[in-house]
């Protein structure tokens, strides 16, 4: 069986230029450096001529492979002749590992986005958020609070009538948090998570058949950083569902 090599494409690329080379179109500098290396592909194969009858390459294609130019598409033939198959992947920058932290609490909700909540339900504060960065960090007006010390997955979140506001961990964690949304709201409790617009997720059909009702967020937030300051845009859809 071939062994497997991801191209994983460069998060800081336009638009166009990434949907090109998820096609496995355009040049190798759409990608971060592979492994193996074109000179190491091109070592196993027997060296640059043995290299150029197995992949049906050119010698001055598979030269600009190794001088770190060429094409995705290039590489690819180059590999599969030395019996890898080459699949093409997502790469995700920083600022979207963070966001995406199951660990990381510290990027809170938008003020206006909480703001309109409240607004909407007609009360002035929510009576927990289990997932609190802590009080000395959050704007948001509760009457209680679970921090990650607190584990509020553990916890019970209030007698029924409740109103629990819900911003988790966007991390493999999030499953974790729409099992315990559903058990909290079969007491009675009333739930509004803020959770990225992932359609296709287990997680979200599971809350979808659960009760929550989705409200999708025009535009993408920008969330509030541990130091206060308002962060870039989230690389994602957001969604409110409500269990109200």
């Amino acid at each position: 069986m071939p062994r497997t090599i991801q191209l994983k494409i460069r998060p800081d690329l336009a638009a166009h230029t990434r949907r090109r080379a998820m096609s496995g179109i355009g040049s190798m500098v759409s990608v971060h450096a592979p492994n193996p290396q074109p000179a190491q592909l091109t070592d196993a194969l027997g060296g640059v001529r043995a290299a150029c009858r197995a992949s049906a390459l050119g010698f001055d294609t598979v030269y600009r492979l190794l001088q770190g130019g060429g094409t995705i598409a290039s590489y690819k033939k180059l590999a599969e002749a030395a019996d890898f198959r080459v699949v093409i992947t997502e790469g995700k920058s920083a600022r979207w590992k963070t966001l995406h932290a199951s660990k990381d609490m510290t990027w809170q909700t938008p003020p206006e986005v909480w703001q309109s909540v409240l607004s909407r339900l007609d009360i002035q504060q929510f009576d927990l958020d289990p997932c609190s960065p802590g009080d000395d960090q959050s704007s948001i007006p509760c009457a209680d609070r679970y921090t990650l010390a607190d584990d509020g997955l553990s916890r019970s979140w209030g007698d029924s009538g409740a109103v629990v506001w819900v911003n988790p961990p966007y991390g493999r964690a999030l499953s974790l948090w729409i099992e315990k949304i559903i058990e909290e709201t079969m007491v009675g409790v009333k739930v509004i998570a803020l959770v990225p617009a992932r359609t296709g997720t287990h997680w979200w059909h599971k809350a979808l058949a659960g009760g929550g009702k989705p409200e999708f967020l025009r535009g993408r937030l920008r969330f509030v950083g541990q130091d206060g300051k308002i962060g870039n845009a989230a690389p994602f859809d957001s969604a409110l569902i409500w269990w109200v």
